[in-house]
């Protein structure tokens, strides 16, 4: 019978050498009270001496720390997706691997969750220890996110998160969706709480922001309010475009054609096809309309048969797993 745990954390791991061991032995004493429990971290293509003590790390604390290495770096939506498949827990904690989210508020948010009888609570960075330029985007970001989704969050992005597993399940992320993690949650129906932590300065590695993640938070944003508002039927979406377009199509020609009826039978040659080449514009309307239907009817197909799995192949080496993929039996203390 696999073995059952009160909490799962999930870390994605990328260029952290210096701040694991740190971050797990606090980790290590913050659980106490809540083993048994498992700690599974996703090495994300580090390139530096991360693997090794990740290894180190797992033969020390055999029985709570698994390790998942990927063969590239794939991205955080990525990592916590391979994380969020071999998770065992009730309760799933989110964290980064950087120290600036303090191990030691999880219990605070555990706490938060269970007495507001929450689904998912996230830490709210009030005090934020980074350069302007992430906090400036940021607080767009928030703000937007707030407006679309109705759901009063301050920090959508917030590394620290506990979740109750069945919110993560049949979930799919990947580019930079872990960021809206929250608002598909919010669409699934499950309640969302709020809750101020500790934010630290960075203290090891460096900061892995990089300038394109404005348009890639863009372009995101798009995907999220599509898939959200969406996902269940997306002819909804191509449909109600193509129908605007084909009402269109039709009122123009529509129209040119009854004028050119008139003047077949009266003295206004001037109204006929031939003196009205406007009618033209109706053609292309008819035709994006019917690529509009076209590309819902092929989402609805795609939605029916398809079943996305984005994380398999990335993965390269499993580390407290057993040969199937189910987790070893572990004896507790």
């Amino acid at each position: 019978m696999q073995k059952k745990y009160k909490i799962s954390v999930v870390i994605p791991v990328f260029n952290e050498q210096d701040s694991l061991r740190p971050l797990i032995d606090r980790l290590i004493h913050v659980l106490e009270p809540f083993k048994p429990c498992e700690i599974i971290l996703v090495n994300d293509g580090s390139t530096d001496g991360s693997e090794a003590v990740l290894e180190s790390l797992h033969n020390e604390f055999v029985d709570i720390v698994r390790i998942i290495h990927l063969r590239t770096n794939c991205g955080k939506s990525v990592a916590l997706q391979c994380g969020f498949k071999e998770v065992s827990g009730e309760l799933i904690v989110m964290m980064d691997a950087d120290l600036q989210d303090c191990p030691e508020e999880i219990p605070k948010l555990i706490t938060f969750l269970e007495e507001e009888n929450l689904d998912a609570v996230t830490g709210w960075k009030f005090d934020r220890c980074d350069p302007i330029h992430k906090t400036l985007p940021s607080s767009f970001f928030n703000f937007a996110l707030r407006k679309l989704s109705g759901l009063e969050i301050h920090d959508f992005n917030c590394g620290l998160k506990v979740i109750r597993a069945e919110c993560l399940i049949g979930l799919q992320i990947y580019g930079q969706l872990h960021r809206f993690l929250l608002i598909f949650i919010h669409t699934l129906g499950f309640n969302i709480g709020e809750i101020k932590v500790k934010h630290m300065p960075r203290r090891y590695g460096h900061s892995k922001y990089r300038h394109k993640r404005f348009y890639e938070g863009l372009m995101d944003f798009m995907t999220v309010t599509f898939i959200s508002k969406y996902l269940q039927s997306p002819l909804y979406f191509f449909g109600y475009y193509g129908m605007a377009l084909l009402l269109l199509s039709v009122s123009v020609g529509g129209f040119y054609l009854g004028l050119h009826v008139i003047s077949m039978f009266t003295d206004y040659p001037q109204w006929s096809l031939k003196e009205n080449p406007l009618w033209l514009i109706s053609l292309p309307f008819l035709f994006i309309s019917m690529f509009f239907f076209a590309f819902g009817l092929i989402s609805e197909l795609i939605c029916y048969i398809s079943k996305v799995n984005l994380d398999k192949e990335y993965v390269r080496k499993r580390v407290g797993f057993d040969e199937n993929g189910d987790k070893k039996q572990y004896k507790e203390d």
